[in-house]
């Protein structure tokens, strides 16, 4: 509309889905963030097996350390006991971090510098917010083993310090402390480039904290720790990225539908509703290009997806949810369309990316993966692409596509011709197959009827038979047979004058 009366409405009804998934989006940003007790960048608490202290190091070796130097834990901890124990806790630390690294993709071992210590507000809602001991400076480390047997590792501070992120979130989301979170941290960034010694990093930063905090009528408190462990912060991108887009979001029928909006889950439904049905057997096979077997709802699910549709797929496990996923990639890459795949576990990307390598396709995979993504390897996958594409040559098809096609109209007969219903029964040839199979095998017969004989067995033969044939044994006529009737052993004859009152 270009009047100003329908510009007003379009406008009223964007404010009203803005409106909407401005309040959702709080609470998805506070469930990525996780701000209860398990979030140990808030909340830290010692654990035994995954927990390096290294506060009671030795302070030279230590401030090598912390200044970036490859550093030994032998070094760290010169005692015997101490260093055993030191390397039982680095063992499981390193194999928890490298779980994360391949199944998640996630850069989850660090170094944290100070734990800042809080209390919570005076009045913090239904929900008790717990008192804050979150790290305050945190640095990305390398845990190595030197040996095979993993007696000794290294450590390494792989990045420049930086505050914690989470900590400055929940400072504002929370613990009710208002202040102007992005000045904040570019201020605290400046300060820690400017800034050599590791103590003066981990003073200055508290005390540029302690400032903003004490203004609120609030006391905090520093406590100065050493250690390595398991801290995460990868959602915090996604965190800003919502909060920042809301409008965009907001524009975004699935999205609004997800965040309650009516006109989002009204303009969802319309879409649905617009997708023309779809039968899989009159899509031309040069209109098709599935790279592995797909049944009917499989490519449902694919025509959906390629129409437009904004669709969501379950199933328990194996029952093809990475093959249709594979095949619609296929499908949309041969259409010129780029395709974005992400997942919570590496093996779940790894699970498609190889249904798409056996098919001599995983050329069309630009791999993301955190763990692989390098400079060098990025430039090797953009050369082995463009070089792949220079030499592929055209494809020789033929008449391919007629012969699919006619493999396809007589595998459609075939199935047509198991179910089409016959008379005089009106039963299809798969009614009689599944009847016969789940007769037990003493109901099997050696009797077999011809087709004369199977003509005249219609459905009134049949029950004229069945009553013929409960009337015959509702009589005692098995016992004859049986030999325990009295008529069972005589030998009947029949004579000239007998035959006119008993027919033979």
């Amino acid at each position: 509309m270009t009047h100003a009366g329908g510009q007003h409405v379009v406008t009223a009804a964007l404010d009203d889905r803005v409106d909407v998934v401005r309040r959702r989006v709080e609470q998805w940003a506070d469930e990525l963030i996780e701000l209860g007790p398990r979030n140990t960048l808030l909340h830290y608490k010692d654990r035994k097996t995954t927990t390096l202290d290294l506060t009671g190091a030795r302070p030279e070796t230590l401030a090598n350390l912390l200044a970036g130097r490859k550093t030994r834990l032998e070094a760290l901890f010169p005692d015997g006991d101490e260093h055993r124990s030191a390397c039982t806790r680095a063992r499981n630390l390193r194999r928890r971090i490298l779980v994360f690294e391949e199944e998640q993709g996630m850069d989850v071992g660090r170094l944290a510098h100070g734990l800042l210590q809080l209390e919570p507000p005076p009045r913090s809602g239904v929900t008790p917010v717990p008192p804050l001991r979150a790290p305050l400076l945190l640095q990305a480390v390398q845990l190595n083993a030197r040996t095979a047997s993993e007696s000794d590792f290294t450590l390494e501070a792989a990045d420049e310090p930086e505050v914690n992120p989470v900590l400055l979130y929940a400072l504002s989301r929370q613990y009710g402390i208002d202040f102007d979170e992005d000045a904040i941290k570019e201020r605290l960034s400046a300060m820690l480039a400017t800034l050599e010694s590791p103590q003066e990093q981990l003073r200055q930063a508290y005390q540029t904290l302690a400032d903003v905090i004490e203004q609120h009528d609030r006391t905090v408190s520093l406590e100065d720790r050493v250690l390595v462990g398991l801290f995460s912060f990868e959602k915090l991108p996604m965190v800003n990225d919502l909060r920042t887009s809301i409008e965009l979001l907001a524009r975004h029928d699935v999205i609004a539908a997800a965040a309650g909006a009516q006109a989002g889950e009204e303009a969802l439904q319309a879409q649905a509703e617009s997708i023309p049905p779809m039968h899989p057997d009159r899509i031309p096979p040069s209109e098709e290009y599935l790279i592995h077997d797909a049944d009917s709802s499989q490519q449902q699910a694919i025509h959906a997806a390629l129409s437009g549709a904004h669709i969501v797929i379950e199933g328990p496990p194996g029952t093809g949810k990475s093959q249709t996923i594979a095949n619609l990639i296929a499908e949309l890459a041969a259409r010129g369309r780029r395709v974005l795949f992400v997942a919570e576990k590496r093996a779940a990307i790894e699970a498609v990316t190889e249904r798409l390598e056996q098919v001599d396709l995983h050329g069309l995979v630009f791999d993301l993966h955190q763990r692989k993504l390098n400079r060098k390897r990025t430039a090797q996958q953009l050369a082995d692409a463009l070089q792949r594409a220079s030499q592929e040559p055209p494809p020789q098809l033929g008449d391919l596509h007629k012969q699919l096609a006619q493999a396809r109209e007589r595998a459609s007969a075939h199935t047509a011709e198991l179910h089409q219903p016959r008379p005089p029964w009106n039963l299809s040839a798969y009614d009689a197959q599944s009847t016969l199979l789940n007769q037990p095998c003493e109901n099997s017969s050696g009797v077999r009827f011809r087709d004369a004989t199977l003509r005249r067995l219609s459905g009134d033969a049949r029950g004229q038979v069945r009553r013929d044939l409960g009337d015959f044994i509702a009589m005692d006529g098995l016992r004859i047979r049986r030999g325990d009737s009295p008529w069972s052993r005589v030998a009947a004859g029949v004579s000239r004058r007998s035959s006119r009152s008993w027919p033979a």
